[in-house]
């Protein structure tokens, strides 16, 4: 299967190109949130992440947690690290020599996604590492043997289907009665403006619309498979799909990304309108590049295969082959909101010098003051915000990482502080931090006209006040407070 491919000549002159600039969204987003993350003063800080896993694990830690930044993780080095990812990606982009940009940029990525704990655990992440890396041996041969372009397409099926698959075989009531998105457009992690406009459809159309999500989802990805008309098909249905979906909500790049993963549904013919005559490639059909590349990618489609098979079987084989790829995220399971939230519940920070008057601190993205209208971030993505949403999935307890942002606070660490809307002790951090659980809802169009609201709320809980005593969190225990 080393032919070539109608599609063969423009996509691997044109797909490198376009993973640049999803690349650059990451990196520039992660650039502006990092000493804040992982810095020294940051809420995981990658310098003490790595000695402590090399202290529990050993040797093993290397390849359990591939990175970089074993040979030094310092603010900036990882500042460096970011502004060197963007760099390289805008080269991409510009038509830089692909192959040693495309290792480069996946070894930095994975640098920090493999050192990134709970902030870039996402599922965008590691389908941008995927991608990468299956995309540093498309440059090896052009024009691109059939295999090398069908892979692309099995891979874009197998995930689109996978997102679809989860949401049945989850047993997730509201997918079963159609009623998912009833619920989805307010509890989504970061909604934005839309979402709320789309909250407020009547129930029989978001009905119609979840029956709709499972057709782009378990439908159309089979159209990527066929014939040249079919996959054109696809390729608009697909991309109006996630364009509904960045519209209505903040997913960082991951839309982005999925909308380039669909350029390999197109052929030369769709194409050369938009790009012209390209130089002639080489080596010719059946070349020995053509070759050990259609082995290569004959690998990934092995994997893919694997992955789409666990889907519905549980194999010792296939989870064994799987987990030990799975540290250099080379493939990955995918599946979003396998189960649909159906309340939101909010963490709300709270800080204190004398325990008589609170101030809130206000996120950037997320819910907070009610007045406050729901944000467009994406491609940015804010992680922190993001991982507020995962924290208030179960509010009866404090994550690690969530008792680490409360102590960052209660220093007063600016890279910390510089992740958030506003400070509210702008002149020196506050002794007692609480946390308070409020359930959000979206208000409906006759409140939001008389209040001016775009939340209400209601509480739920509330933590003691914590303060740091001899440099360790501890809970005040305070009868009132609780």
């Amino acid at each position: 299967m080393t032919g070539l491919h109608p599609s063969s000549q423009i996509i691997p002159w044109l797909f490198p190109r376009l993973l640049g600039g999803v690349y650059f969204f990451a990196f520039s987003s992660l650039c502006v949130q990092l000493l804040g993350l992982y810095g020294s003063r940051g809420i995981l800080p990658i310098r003490d992440y790595l000695p402590l896993l090399r202290r529990e694990l050993g040797r093993r830690a290397y390849s359990i947690c591939p990175s970089l930044f074993w040979l030094g993780s310092s603010d900036r080095v990882l500042a460096g690290s970011a502004v060197l990812g963007m760099v390289l990606s805008l080269l991409l982009v510009a038509g830089g020599p692909p192959l040693p940009l495309l290792l480069l940029l996946w070894l930095l990525y994975l640098s920090f996604a493999a050192a990134g704990q709970e902030f870039l655990s996402y599922q965008w992440d590691a389908l941008l590492l995927e991608t990468g890396f299956m995309t540093i041996f498309l440059p090896l041969a052009a024009p691109a043997p059939y295999l090398v372009i069908f892979t692309y397409r099995f891979f874009l099926f197998r995930f689109m289907l996978s997102a679809g698959a989860v949401k049945l075989t989850s047993g997730d009531p509201t997918w079963r009665d159609l009623t998912a998105l009833c619920h989805h457009y307010e509890t989504q992690p970061i909604p934005n403006r839309l979402a709320w406009y789309a909250h407020q459809l009547p129930v029989a159309l978001q009905k119609f619309s979840t029956l709709a999500t499972f057709f782009f989802e378990l439908a159309v990805p089979f159209l990527a498979l066929g014939p040249a008309p079919l996959r054109l098909a696809g390729f608009f249905l697909l991309f109006f799909f996630q364009g509904l979906i960045f519209a209505s909500g903040n997913y960082g790049f991951f839309n982005i990304l999925t909308m380039v993963l669909l350029v390999p549904l197109l052929d030369d013919s769709h194409l050369l309108g938009l790009f012209g005559e390209l130089p002639p490639s080489t080596p010719a059909d059946g070349g020995l590049a053509a070759i050990l590349v259609s082995v290569v990618f004959g690998g990934f489609l092995l994997l893919n295969v694997c992955q789409l098979f666990r889907l519905f079987y549980r194999q010792t084989w296939i989870n064994r082959l799987l987990a030990r790829l799975a540290p250099a995220m080379i493939s990955n399971p995918y599946g979003l909101f396998a189960l649909m939230t159906t309340n939101r519940y909010e963490f709300v920070i709270e800080g204190s010098s004398d325990l008589g008057e609170w101030k809130d601190y206000a996120f950037r993205w997320k819910p907070g003051e009610l007045q406050w209208p729901p944000r467009q971030a994406a491609p940015h993505q804010p992680r922190l915000d993001w991982q507020m949403w995962f924290a208030a999935l179960d509010p009866r307890s404090i994550e690690p990482w969530l008792a680490n942002l409360v102590v960052r606070l209660l220093e007063g660490s600016p890279a910390v502080l510089a992740l958030l809307r506003t400070n509210p002790f702008p002149d020196g951090p506050p002794r007692y931090i609480r946390l308070s659980v409020y359930r959000y809802r979206f208000t409906d169009r006759s409140d939001r006209r008389t209040t001016g609201c775009w939340w209400q709320r209601s509480p739920v809980g509330r933590f003691p006040p914590l303060l740091l005593e001899s440099g360790r969190l501890a809970f005040r225990e305070d009868q009132e407070s609780q």
